[in-house]
């Protein structure tokens, strides 16, 4: 692992997952830009341009002075996407080829890129998934995913670029949104906070991989610090959680009770995703440290 500082340009660096890996990143010590398309608030080390990819394009120079860029953004989720497929090909993958080409122009060719670990699968045939498993996603958003895998591993083969691509499964933590857009852990915690019914899609047997968002970002923090490149898994380690085994979790840590309406299953969800997690512990040294219970009073703490 590298032991010097480095600046890091953090791209979605305002979202859920970009605020805790640029408070990582400053706290080891990093000097960081973040690129994205609105302004966060302002923080001792870190330097930010507004506007997005396509405002960094417009001043490329800025990668000159930069060692790693960490590409957290995403313009879409799975039900978003399959609403709008071709705004997600718009918000996300155009905009990372854009990046990738200015990236070329200026000679910078490491890259840590946020995959998903669970759409770019699809249906799995085994579990736990592994990452040379066959990725046949099955929503739009997984299907952009992939090709903006694809495109970088096009670029390491065609430029030298150096990626690493992070796969997480479903990420929590504290701060992570607006309600029923993003994390269902988030997502049942203020239902649950402010008395409202939540909506749960199939019979609750749906079974998810959850992963800290502090074991995320150290998982991010490991690949920036190595030379590592291809595809890592990011999990939280076992069997993963059914649905209804969440909503017990929930009613154990809190002493609440959620009420779930059930509706059909949809066919944009996997009916499982547990992910190997084997890879990263091999070359990263890495293994996540939060339990879904430790976690979940983590963020009951911080609400």
């Amino acid at each position: 692992m590298k032991e010097e500082k480095m600046h890091l340009l953090i791209i979605g660096g305002n979202g859920f997952i970009g605020r805790h890996f640029v408070d990582r990143a400053v706290a080891d010590g990093h000097h960081v830009t973040i690129v994205s398309r609105s302004r966060g608030p302002e923080r001792t080390g870190v330097t930010q341009l507004t506007g997005g990819i396509e405002a960094l394009c417009e001043a490329p120079e800025i990668l000159d002075r930069i060692d790693t860029v960490c590409h957290c953004a995403s313009m879409s989720i799975p039900a978003s996407s399959a609403a709008d497929p071709i705004g997600d090909i718009t918000g996300n993958l155009q905009p990372l080829l854009l990046l990738l080409d200015t990236m070329r122009q200026r000679g910078l060719r490491r890259i840590v890129f946020l995959s998903s670990g669970g759409a770019v699968y699809g249906i799995p045939r085994s579990m736990p998934i592994p990452e040379d498993h066959a990725c046949a996603p099955i929503s739009p958003y997984g299907i952009t995913k992939l090709a903006m895998e694809n495109y970088l591993a096009f670029y390491q083969a065609q430029y030298g670029f150096k990626p690493v691509i992070i796969r997480p499964a479903n990420p929590y933590g504290p701060g992570q949104g607006k309600v029923g857009q993003l994390g269902v852990v988030w997502t049942f915690l203020r239902m649950l906070q402010e008395g409202k019914t939540a909506t749960l899609f199939g019979d609750g047997s749906t079974r998810r991989d959850f992963v800290y968002i502090d074991d995320l970002c150290d998982l991010m923090m490991r690949a920036v610090c190595s030379d590592v490149v291809g595809a890592f898994n990011c999990g939280g380690g076992g069997s993963g959680t059914e649905l209804n085994e969440l909503i017990n979790t929930l009613h154990t840590v809190t002493g609440q009770t959620l009420d779930v309406l059930h509706e059909p299953a949809r066919a944009i969800d996997p009916p499982a995703i547990v992910l190997d997690i084997n890879r990263a512990a091999v070359e990263l040294g890495w293994t996540p440290r939060v339990s879904l219970s430790d976690g979940v009073h983590k963020i009951v703490a911080k609400m």
